[in-house]
């Protein structure tokens, strides 16, 4: 009986070195995949979310400017903070009017993702703080979505 010595073949070690750098490569693609889907729900969030913050804006700005302060202050109607529509979040409204007859309006909204976390500043979405409390202290309240503009007493 002859043996055939066949030198092409793989060794058990070779394929466990394969089968090691295949999975460490599989794993981080699909580490990328999930990176990728995580970042493209916060950006869809990020639009909605400036797109809602816009249509606020406009609203105030399709107000009399005599009644802007009185409606959208504190404890007007609707009030100076306003729930999202199409996802879980929260705005606030500023208005700034101590300079005489020109009005400037702040818009702030945070809003819930992934896993209940909160982007920008907690405006009671989660029972943490208080509604737009100032977390870090540094006189505003935070957030990616932050819109303003000024309104001129004509």
């Amino acid at each position: 009986m002859r043996i055939r010595n066949n030198t092409q073949s793989f060794t058990l070690v070779e394929l466990l070195v394969v089968t090691g750098i295949l999975s460490i490569v599989i794993l981080g693609l699909i580490e990328t995949l999930i990176l990728g889907s995580v970042l493209a729900d916060l950006s869809n969030r990020k639009t909605i979310a400036m797109g809602e913050a816009q249509d606020k804006l406009e609203e105030i700005l399709n107000h009399t400017y005599a009644q802007i302060t009185a409606d959208y202050g504190a404890g007007g109607t609707p009030g100076n903070t306003f729930s999202l529509s199409q996802i879980t979040g929260k705005g606030r409204i500023t208005i700034d009017s101590s300079t005489t007859n020109l009005l400037k309006i702040g818009v702030v909204v945070s809003f819930q993702y992934r896993n209940g976390r909160i982007m920008g500043e907690d405006l009671n979405l989660n029972g943490s703080l208080d509604t737009g409390e100032d977390a870090n202290g540094n006189g505003v309240l935070d957030s990616p979505i932050k819109l303003s503009t000024y309104i001129r007493n004509s």
